[in-house]
């Protein structure tokens, strides 16, 4: 049985996927980064450029190399910001 992934979109991320969430489906047993890249790709390919500047938080903390993404959490698309 699969569940699902909220994910935020923010700035140029949001321009890229065309609005600012979705739902991804996400196994019971999760996936890591690397597979939730590659099936966000499958639904939003403008996403793909992205993949090298965005960082993942997952509930609101920055997510960590090798923690896995579950049914039922959130995942914000973190574009890189500047300041001034």
């Amino acid at each position: 049985m699969a569940g699902r992934v909220r994910v935020l979109f923010f700035a140029s991320a949001r321009l890229a996927a065309g609005g600012s969430e979705m739902d991804l489906p996400c196994a019971e047993a999760g996936m890591n980064d690397e597979a939730f890249w590659t099936r966000l790709a499958e639904s939003h390919p403008a996403l793909k450029p992205l993949r090298a500047s965005v960082r993942l938080a997952r509930n609101h903390e920055f997510l960590a190399a090798g923690e896995l993404i579950k049914p039922g959490d959130e995942i914000a698309l973190i574009p890189p910001v500047s300041g001034g």
